[in-house]
């Protein structure tokens, strides 16, 4: 198996995003478009001619080493490959990580299987998704009781599907309403906004949101189409909304619209909440490998937090 570093302004865009296109458990993540957008300085490793590929976001950090890290709105990334996805070969991408990033903290994807013995710790990880095959009515018999009421509440109250939304609005909506820390909601608003106008500009994106009568914004996330998969990028509610529960009315929506397709819905959260749509946990992990000694981890993660 041939590996072989490149750096981020060697890498031939077009054979990367058709390796991320064909894979066998390709995703949004992966595409130089939006780790263009969401990571900035990324590198990869790939086998042989873009078989395989596997990015390598990096930033410096503040003792001026460079490290890999996930990049903000990037659930998960890891190798994509149209090969078979074996514990071997992402163990060789794992080891062919050079030694000049000296710290590693990475989420590997869904369909990347960990081999424990490998010289990395690991973090068990869990999001929701469901088929839309069935159509709506039998989707909606597999709803828990607590919905359908929630549902029907929400439906008296006569909150309703809010009609365009730019991404602005979107991603003030946002900023407005996010429990994130305020450095990474800043980060996040203003990647939020290059990843919507590139997916729009690409068809695949479209916002979603939920409104009352006066047309108060109360729910909204936007979807990613791609390898089969309804991806919601960023959901998020007013705490009105929550009282109404409008984020509910706007995945019921979802699933309304699309059921009866051959899509999955990907939730793109760890909500156990969900499991009441009848969405399924799948399991993925975080890894990490560090160099430094173990008190400049500690500290580097603290900082990096506020």
């Amino acid at each position: 198996m041939e590996i072989r570093f490149i750096a981020q302004e060697d890498i031939d865009r077009l054979k990367w995003d058709s390796c991320v296109h064909y894979a066998n458990n390709g995703n949004v993540f992966g595409y130089s478009w939006f780790l263009n957008n969401t990571g900035k300085q990324w590198d990869g490793l790939v086998e042989g001619d873009y078989e395989s590929v596997f990015p390598l976001v990096w930033r410096y950090d503040w003792l001026k080493h460079k490290e890999v890290f996930q990049p903000i709105l990037a659930r998960e990334l890891g190798l994509y490959s149209i090969h078979i996805l074996s514990p071997n070969r992402i163990g060789q991408f794992l080891k062919a990580i050079p030694e000049e990033y000296r710290t590693v903290d990475i989420v590997l994807n869904e369909q990347n299987p960990f081999k424990t013995a490998i010289d990395f710790q690991h973090k068990t990880h869990h999001n929701y998704q469901m088929l839309l095959t069935a159509p709506y009515e039998e989707i909606r018999k597999g709803y828990a009781p607590e919905l359908l009421n929630a549902l029907d509440a929400a439906e008296e109250l006569g909150i309703r599907p809010a009609g365009s939304l730019k991404p602005e609005r979107l991603a003030d909506f946002y900023q407005k309403h996010s429990k994130d820390g305020n450095a990474l909601r800043t980060q996040k608003f203003h990647a939020l906004q290059r990843i919507m106008y590139n997916a729009l500009h690409r068809g695949t994106g479209f916002i979603a949101g939920i409104t009352d009568e006066n047309d108060e914004l109360l729910a909204a996330n936007f979807f990613i189409n791609g390898h089969r998969k309804l991806l919601g990028l960023i959901p998020i509610q007013s705490p009105k909304g929550a009282t109404m529960h409008a984020l509910d009315v706007l995945m019921n929506l979802m699933i309304q619209s699309n059921a009866g397709r051959p899509l999955l819905l990907d939730f793109n959260s760890d909500d156990a909440h969900l499991e009441q749509f009848g969405a399924i946990q799948n399991s993925y992990y975080s890894i990490q490998r560090s160099s430094k000694p173990d008190w400049l981890e500690t500290l580097k993660q603290s900082l990096w937090r506020k």
